[in-house]
């Protein structure tokens, strides 16, 4: 089979790392709470309860750059893997209302995320991410600048490159 990459490939991406985002937050959420019910808890031995805060600790480093190195990846990759696809500069001009529905997605999106965070039960957890919370309530314009680098990547080509 001889499937290329398109636009249901591009929103499925962004709704992933959308989900991502969500769901790694909840889960530290929940952590939080499991780790509150360890220490609180006497059947459980101090060795135990030492090891439980030490993945709490480090739970949201881990993600957190996890985070940041598959939407940079997913980004690099789909820059280079389009690169290779042949395009005729005429259709940019087609190409511009899907990248500003993407874009729009994107916003809606961040929107979506920015009032998940304002809940006050998942706020002091959603606080303690940085780099997921800065992506997420500025997915819109971190988007716009993917959609940048894969419209170079794209139509920049010289026409050696194109043959």
């Amino acid at each position: 089979m001889n499937k290329k990459g398109g636009v249901p490939d591009g929103i499925f991406y962004m709704v992933a790392i959308f989900a991502v985002a969500i769901i790694s937050v909840v889960a530290f959420m929940v952590f939080t709470q499991v780790n509150d019910r360890f220490q609180e808890s006497n059947n459980i031995s101090p060795l135990g309860k030492d090891l439980m805060t030490d993945l709490h600790g480090k739970y949201v480093g881990i993600i957190d750059t996890g985070f940041m190195i598959i939407f940079v990846g997913i980004l690099l990759a789909t820059v280079v893997g389009v690169w290779f696809i042949r395009t005729h500069p005429a259709l940019f001009w087609i190409m511009i209302p899907i990248f500003a529905f993407i874009i729009f997605m994107a916003a809606l999106f961040a929107n979506v995320f920015f009032a998940f965070t304002q809940n006050e039960n998942i706020s002091p957890s959603a606080t303690e991410f940085t780099i997921i919370t800065f992506i997420m309530t500025n997915y819109a314009w971190v988007m716009t600048g993917a959609i940048i680098l894969i419209a170079l990547a794209l139509f920049a080509k010289g026409k050696s490159d194109i043959q």
